[in-house]
Formats: C-alpha cells, structure tokens, sequence
C-alpha cells in the first residue's frame, strides 16, 4: 500500500488558517482522501474536514 501525500496550495492554507480551520503553526496536506493538519513544532498529526467548494477552474455547462 502507497503512502502519497499531496501538497495543498498556498492560498488554500491561507484560507483555511483565516478561516480557523488549522492554526498558524500547522501546514495541511492530503493523503489519500483525507485532509491531514500536522503541528510543525510538535509533529501532532489531525483529520479536518474542510468545506467543499466548487473549483473555478472546472467550471462548464453539463449538456444532456
């Protein structure tokens, strides 16, 4: 079983520290299909749970 760990974007950590979603001192990233906040002085490790938005950059009209 593959551990793969995706980097989350800058803006989207700065989002979610505005937000309180994680603190000042924790980075976020994605493994697997959980979002993981990890403390970078204690190296706690947490699951948060995001809101989900909708992509701009996906954006197109479904024909049916």
């Amino acid at each position: 079983m593959e551990n793969r760990e995706e980097v989350i974007s800058e803006s989207m950590l700065k989002s979610w520290r505005e937000s309180g979603l994680i603190t000042s001192q924790e980075i976020a990233f994605r493994s697997g299909d959980l979002y993981v906040a990890e403390d970078v002085i204690t190296k706690s490790r947490r699951i948060v749970t995001p809101n989900v938005t909708e992509s701009v950059l996906n954006k197109r009209v479904l024909k049916g």
